[in-house]
């Protein structure tokens, strides 16, 4: 796969049109999907509601770290293609191009997972609807929304952020109004709704329990980290992901966790083979026992716009993500082709993948499709792990080259190095989680074990492969990690960059990062 040249990676910008308020909304709510939608439910019912929330406070703290993290980095090194540059920057080429192709492949999938939620939550109402009439008008709308571009894509994602507040937000009051005995046709017993019920398996099945509510909870916050591809087409990118990091603890409280909380006070899910069947969201199906069917069936529609939205973002992200590592010679040189602003091809490809939607309807098509997800398992977790390694691999070069830190980091992690350590640690569990969950699998019917770990090692045959391949080191040693800071038509227009090495070089500097360099140089030399 040849890298492109400088004149046609000149040619291949992406156009700066999504605003600060977009962004905003987005920051609040966009990847919201599925998997705290309808995941949840089968997480409530392996694991209480105790584990639940626990599980998902400690991951979305984690995840903070990491967004604050990924801030500082996209403050000092703005760039098209976000984490995974980064690791090709900040780790080595190989851990960059495995994790460039874990992402594409994960969102590729997510984008079929979120269609197949829509058709299972359309069934709520009609359980023998067909594929055929619900699925090709969504793909239709997910055609029409990413072909106006990154701005109307922001526009759209506005309207979902809205939907999805105001469905969560609707929840937590009803909640509380069930929980609390004020919904006339509930003729529940105390003893089954509120702390009563909370308290009746706060950890159901012990640690198992916990472990598999903690991979769940990583797949739920999974796509926040994809603000950092969406800041890559925003006016101001270097102000925009900094104020991303102080709007996602409110997002996690108010979105996450709030919801979550008062769904235990009032839902009780057996654990049973129906759990596995998926098909309603454990907010609609809280609202439904409480006998307010009505009320129900307008959050079901919502829902489904929500889902929607992660659909056409995961469409983002992954088209995105696949133009970035091509337009770095790690994959096909035609997905980096950027026609009309757009990243033509990758979308091409992704609007292609979303078809296989239609694979769960055929003979044997839970298995295929169940197959298809393994493929993306613990793709979150390596992610993560990624972006604090690369905060903490910048940290230790500018320390290693006694470089001012000022002089290269705009704005820093209020977190520090030490949050994105923890950050690693709790993440690295969160994969421990889901190998011990496939292994001791508390469902029913549990998936095979394979197929839980697919994911992990699909990452380690893509790193092992590039590093055999192209004879690549396991880390960039920290003294030639490059901390040039310079803009992206000045790389684009000026610059060369090295993949097999890591290294990237500028013609153009700034004159005091310049003369920094020069000196650290001299000194080395005269030593």
């Amino acid at each position: 796969m040849d890298s492109l040249g400088p004149g046609s990676v000149a040619e291949m910008s992406l156009q700066k049109v999504i605003t600060t308020r977009q962004f905003v909304f987005m920051a609040l709510s966009s990847s919201i999907g599925a998997g705290v939608l309808l995941a949840t439910y089968s997480s409530l019912a392996v694991g209480g509601p105790g584990s639940l929330l626990v599980s998902f406070a400690i991951v979305g703290l984690a995840v903070w770290v990491t967004m604050c993290a990924l801030g500082e980095l996209s403050a000092a090194f703005p760039a098209s293609g976000s984490f995974y540059e980064y690791s090709v920057r900040f780790i080595s080429p190989a851990w960059g191009f495995a994790m460039g192709w874990n992402y594409v492949i994960n969102f590729l999938l997510i984008v079929v997972f979120e269609l197949v939620v829509i058709l299972l939550c359309v069934r709520y109402w009609d359980p023998d609807i067909s594929a055929y009439y619900v699925l090709p008008p969504f793909i239709i709308a997910l055609v029409l929304i990413n072909a106006f571009g990154a701005k109307w894509y922001a526009e759209a994602e506005n309207v979902f952020a809205v939907c999805k507040m105001l469905v969560l937000s609707g929840f937590i009051i009803v909640a509380i109004l069930i929980a609390t005995k004020f919904i006339p046709g509930d003729s529940r017993p105390d003893s089954e709704l509120g702390f009563g019920l909370w308290n009746e398996g706060t950890f159901r099945n012990g640690a198992v329990g916990f472990l598999y509510v903690f991979m769940a909870a990583g797949m739920a916050y999974g796509g926040t980290e994809m603000l950092g591809l969406t800041a890559a087409e925003c006016e101001n990118p270097e102000r925009v992901m900094p104020l991303a990091c102080n709007i996602v603890p409110i997002r996690i409280t108010w979105l996450y966790l709030l919801p979550i909380f008062t769904l235990g006070l009032v839902l009780k899910v057996p654990l049973d083979e129906t759990v596995q069947a998926g098909g309603i969201s454990p907010f609609v199906a809280a609202i439904d026992q409480a006998g307010v069917t009505k009320l129900a069936t307008i959050f079901n529609g919502i829902i489904i716009v929500a889902i929607f939205s992660m659909a056409n973002a995961s469409v983002f992200a992954s088209s995105r993500a696949l133009q970035a590592i091509s337009a770095r010679g790690m994959g096909p040189s035609f997905f980096a082709q950027i026609k009309w602003g757009h990243p033509i091809w990758a979308l091409v490809l992704v609007f292609c993948v979303s078809l296989l939607s239609l694979v769960k309807m055929a003979k044997d098509g839970d298995m295929v499709f169940d197959w298809l997800l393994a493929l993306a398992a613990g793709s979150n977790y390596f992610t993560w792990i990624s972006i604090c390694a690369c905060h903490v691999r910048l940290r230790l070069a500018i320390r290693r080259k006694r470089i001012n830190e000022n002089e290269i980091l705009k704005w820093k992690s209020p977190a520090g190095i030490a949050g994105s350590m923890v950050a690693i640690l709790i993440f690295l569990f969160g994969l421990s989680a889901q190998i011990a969950a496939a292994v001791h699998s508390p469902l029913p019917k549990p998936p095979p074990i394979l197929a839980s770990i697919l994911g992990i090692i699909i990452v380690f045959t893509f790193w092992a492969g590039y590093m055999l391949l192209k004879r690549g080191g396991l880390l960039i040693p920290l003294n030639e990690i490059d901390l040039t800071v310079k803009t992206e038509s000045t790389a684009s227009l000026r610059g060369s960059y090295d993949v097999e090495s890591g290294a990237q070089s500028v013609e153009t500097e700034s004159d005091g990062l310049a003369r920094t360099l020069t000196r650290i140089k001299k000194e080395e030399d005269e030593s």
